[in-house]
């Protein structure tokens, strides 16, 4: 076993997923490990509200499916320590989307418009574009809309011309960014198989983990300050807490979200001394961090098609977006819980920036911004009636999250940020024998924005830490 003491900054899936394999290796005492937690809990990013809801039911308030199920290595683990089981627990939502708009009534016949097609045609040539040349220069998604509709304009029809660039924007609640921020470059994603809902709540992940873990995992602790390479003391590195404690470790795990990484000043950044190398701090600059919210709705009765997993509203055109977000500026999407739990009156509607920022700001204009929206998705006879509960997330309020996870706008390099966090390059960040490492969704390509890759990257750190520690 080695003698040396390892310090984890962050207590969110990454940093825990490399304390229990730095435990497991056995090369580590619980007493050599410690993880610190700004925050009054563990989880991070998995926030699983069990208590807010009337009609009973878990939501999870950040992240909530398991993504590339193909390959998705939380499922898999989860599956095989028998703390999921996904017939029970899971629920592939993934039958075609019903779409509505603003001068529709009803759903859009997107089958019989081929409207779906179109979207992945639009999605194709944006590979297409970018492949055949890499020094192509990046747009937002909203003008590389008018590039295909103006190129391809002779095989569209009336209806793929009028509703396919708004409903390319989808990706606003992939990325949590709007449209016309989104880097057309990078938003094509390669998914590795479907998208499992955890009806579960992922906080199950987490108390599984910490269940597990025999270290000491102190909450309220928030990191200041990292002195690297330290010459006078027993370790090579201080870790400073805003309480002005100093713990001496010989590694450091920082796993805190790309916004706290981003932070030079300000209560919650963390001084590094001697300072970080200008390219690798250029590299965290190069990618901007995300909004998606949520804004869940219980009703005393269901009102809407109960038969459909997932409903999305197109915005309508518009030539300029204000200071205030309007009902129909941004597209929303909407999980249909009345499916997900038969008989649940509830919708769990995503939003992106500035949306989230806003209603996040402001709930009670929650349901005010959406009603007009969620209006058309009425089956019944009555008039749609008010919710008897709205839950609003908070991420871009938390100084500690300050979002959601990393997002590529316009302009955006999130290849530098992967090559200098990963630890994998000689030459770059702090170098691949730094015995300070990085976790967290930002820092990693495979399961990049996701908890898997968040996952992952922990458990990468961790390994490179209990090779080294043989040496």
């Amino acid at each position: 076993m080695s003698s040396k003491s390892v310090t984890i900054i962050g207590a969110g899936i990454s940093g825990l997923k490399a304390a229990h394999v730095l435990q497991e290796s056995g090369q580590f005492s619980p007493d050599d490990i410690i993880v610190l937690e700004a925050q009054d809990r563990v989880g991070g990013r998995i926030k699983t509200d069990r208590t807010s809801s009337k009609l009973g039911v878990p939501y999870d308030l950040g992240a909530a499916w398991f993504h590339d199920a193909l390959t998705n290595s939380v499922l898999y683990d989860s599956i095989d320590n028998g703390t999921f089981d996904p017939r029970q627990d899971g629920y592939f939502d993934d039958k075609d989307i019903q779409v509505y708009a603003s001068e529709h009534e009803g759903p859009l016949d997107a089958s019989n418009w081929k409207l779906t097609r179109v979207v992945e045609d639009m999605e194709k040539f944006m590979e297409i574009y970018y492949m055949s040349s890499l020094d192509k220069k990046d747009m937002s998604l909203d003008a590389f809309a008018k590039v295909y509709m103006e190129k391809y304009r002779t095989f569209l029809t009336t209806q793929q011309l009028k509703y396919c660039s708004r409903l390319l924007r989808y990706f606003e609640l992939w990325f949590g960014i709007p449209s016309y921020e989104i880097s057309a470059k990078y938003a094509p994603m390669d998914h590795q198989g479907r998208n499992l809902y955890d009806k579960k709540g992922h906080g199950f992940v987490v108390d599984h983990l910490v269940s597990e873990l025999k270290c000491n995992i102190s909450k309220s602790h928030q990191v200041t300050k990292i002195q690297r390479n330290v010459k006078e003391g027993p370790r090579n590195h201080k870790v400073e807490l805003s309480n002005g404690h100093i713990i001496d470790t010989d590694y450091v795990v920082v796993t805190v979200p790309l916004s706290i990484l981003k932070l030079q000043d300000g209560p919650q950044a963390i001084t590094w001394e001697p300072p970080l190398p200008k390219p690798m701090r250029e590299a965290i600059d190069s990618i901007s961090m995300g909004a998606l919210g949520k804004v869940i709705l219980e009703f005393d009765m269901i009102w809407w098609d109960k038969t459909q997993d997932r409903l999305e509203i197109v915005a309508d055109e518009v030539s300029s977006h204000g200071l205030v977000p309007k009902s129909w500026e941004y597209p929303i999407y909407i999980i249909n819980y009345a499916r997900v739990f038969p008989g649940t009156a509830s919708l769990v509607v995503l939003t992106q920036s500035p949306v989230t920022e806003y209603l996040e700001a402001h709930p009670q204009q929650a349901w005010p911004y959406m009603q007009p929206m969620l209006s058309k998705l009425n089956v019944s006879s009555f008039s749609v009636p008010d919710p008897i509960n709205v839950i609003v997330t908070d991420w871009t309020k938390n100084p500690f999250s300050r979002g959601a996870y990393s997002a590529v706008k316009t302009g955006d390099s999130p290849d530098d940020i992967i090559i200098h966090l990963s630890g994998e390059n000689d030459g770059v960040g702090l170098g691949s024998n730094s015995t300070i490492r990085f976790a967290g969704e930002h820092t990693i390509a495979d399961g990049g924005g996701c908890i898997h890759g968040a996952y992952d990257s922990g458990k990468r750190a961790a390994e490179w830490i209990v090779e080294d520690s043989k040496r």
